[in-house]
């Protein structure tokens, strides 16, 4: 993932709030905020103040060269629950390809010593069974319950999702 990349990332991320989220943010936020809000984040994260602990990895479309997925995660963010997948999308009409699966295996590859070794973790909203249920048949172990940073302006219960041991993850090939 690379700075020229935060407009497209920004994009994407806004397209998978729509989809996956519709009837659990508030509308209002979806059809008029979440462009500009992915926006701020993106440029921030990517092009004014990236993180030297961050990693992403994006999946292009071969035949268009279209953004299509993308994960981003902070190495070592906890010291308990290790490192953290603060994003990971697929445009909606490429879900149940596997582009998931490919991209957290690409961030556990993407783990050296010593967070190769800490767990890997992320956190999906209550609401959103079908995040939950591809995290569980990744082997998830839900964790913890807690109460996320407002979605326009609403906070939502959330779960902790971990791999104790991210090397789980590339078990699914």
């Amino acid at each position: 993932m690379a700075p020229d990349d935060a407009p497209a990332v920004a994009a994407l991320h806004a397209t998978s709030w729509r989809s996956a989220y519709r009837g659990i943010v508030p509308d209002a936020f979806l059809d008029h905020d979440v462009v500009a809000d992915r926006q701020a984040v993106w440029a921030a994260r990517l092009q004014t103040d990236p993180s030297p602990q961050a990693l992403g990895h994006v999946i292009e479309d071969a035949g268009t060269g279209e953004l299509i997925g993308f994960a981003y995660a902070l190495r070592g963010h906890d010291p308990v629950w290790g490192t953290l997948v603060d994003n990971l999308h697929v445009h909606p009409a490429h879900k149940g390809r596997g582009l998931g699966r490919q991209l957290l295996q690409a961030v556990a590859r993407s783990l050296a010593p010593p967070h190769s070794a800490q767990p890997l973790h992320l956190w999906v909203l209550d609401a959103n069974e079908p995040a939950k249920r591809f995290y569980a048949r990744l082997g998830a172990e839900f964790a913890e319950r807690s109460m996320s940073s407002p979605f326009g302006g609403v906070p939502l219960p959330e779960w902790r999702c971990v791999w104790r041991d991210p090397a789980t993850l590339l078990l699914n090939d």
